[in-house]
């Protein structure tokens, strides 16, 4: 069964995209899908085509578009506030489309195949007018399939991913999200659904779940899920390499300590970061794959704003960078220290 066609929600192969028979004997039960296959899926998503994922939430899909290697798409995080009418999610919908083109105004691209030039066709020359002005360019007394489609096509002609969040316990909060998701499904958009957790299989959920998979990781190895005391030498392979690099270098021996706990906050909050100069307020994080994907990825998100209202500067260099050039990650950290010291010393 081709691809284009378990995406359109048919029911799936249990071949390619790393999809494979679920453990459990049901038939009914979902296959599965790894992290990196998942990704590869989202990449060659085109137009009218739809992905449903069950173990993900939305910011989680979105970080792991963000850091695809292997694609160059772009992707809308479908805003998800409040529950609103379908029509009503489409305008806001449309809203954000018009914010975005504005924002690439003037770099549109140009009309190509049999597409009207742009001096021709009557949306793209009033949306140019607006733009020029700095107005959105949205035309509320236009039919919204036709502001949809012409929007998608000025943001990127080769096609956005929307990625969709459904809310799996609240079949109110469902319905209108549904509705509306397979509107732009019908007009030719790219979708990612995602589910946090498994919904019943009842209406309105049984119009998405034909054809969802469930996402699977992999459990991290030990040396991952343990936390070391402060102060003790760093845990994983990569970070025992910068620490003894850091030890040999005259210049930056002996100004960081591993698995040290910084306070954050007035709530007494105490992160551990990997390596920390207290004396230049410095942190360097060294993430592993794992940190691409959710939790891991807001959390880090986070730690990082706490830190730096802190008045820490945190570096995050990923274990490939150091594995791959280890000299260079270095004279990163000197550049950084470098940058903190002058900083202090204007300071005092």
């Amino acid at each position: 069964m081709a691809a284009r066609r378990w995406l359109n929600g048919s029911r799936p192969p249990l071949h390619g995209f790393g999809l494979r028979p679920s453990l459990y004997p049901d038939d009914a039960a979902r296959p599965q899908i790894t992290v990196s296959d998942l990704v590869r899926g989202i990449v060659r998503l085109r137009p009218g085509q739809r992905m449903v994922v069950v173990g993900i939430d939305r910011e989680g899909v979105g970080a792991l578009v963000s850091e695809a290697v292997d694609g160059d798409r772009s992707a809308l995080l479908v805003s998800g506030e409040k529950p609103l009418a379908p029509q009503a999610i489409i305008d806001r919908l449309l809203d954000d489309l018009a914010e975005l083109a504005l924002a690439r105004w003037p770099h549109w691209p140009a009309p190509v195949g049999d597409a009207e030039p742009i001096a021709e066709a009557p949306w793209l020359k009033a949306a140019s007018k607006r733009a020029r002005l700095g107005r959105l360019p949205r035309f509320h007394r236009l039919a919204r399939e036709l502001e949809f489609t012409r929007l998608l096509t000025v943001i990127d002609p080769a096609g956005i991913v929307l990625i969709w969040e459904v809310d799996p316990a609240s079949t109110q909060r469902a319905r209108p999200v549904i509705e509306a998701l397979e509107w732009c499904t019908r007009h030719g958009a790219a979708l990612v659904v995602a589910l946090t957790v498994p919904p019943a299989e009842t209406t309105p959920y049984d119009r998405i779940l034909y054809g969802a998979v469930d996402l699977v990781r992999a459990e991290p190895a030990a040396v991952a899920r343990f936390i070391a005391p402060a102060g003790t030498h760093p845990a994983s392979a990569i970070e025992r390499r910068v620490a003894a690099a850091l030890e040999l270098d005259a210049e930056l021996a002996g100004l960081f300590a591993c698995n040290a706990a910084v306070p954050v906050g007035d709530w007494g909050v105490r992160p551990r970061v990997d390596l920390l100069c207290r004396t230049h307020r410095v942190v360097v994080e060294l993430d592993g794959p794992e940190h691409r994907s959710e939790p891991k990825f807001s959390n880090d998100r986070h730690r990082d704003y706490e830190l730096l209202t802190a008045g820490y500067l945190v570096l995050r260099l990923t274990n490939d960078q150091v594995a791959a050039d280890l000299p260079l990650a270095i004279e990163k950290i000197r550049a950084v220290v470098r940058l903190r010291r002058g900083t202090t010393e204007e300071e005092r």
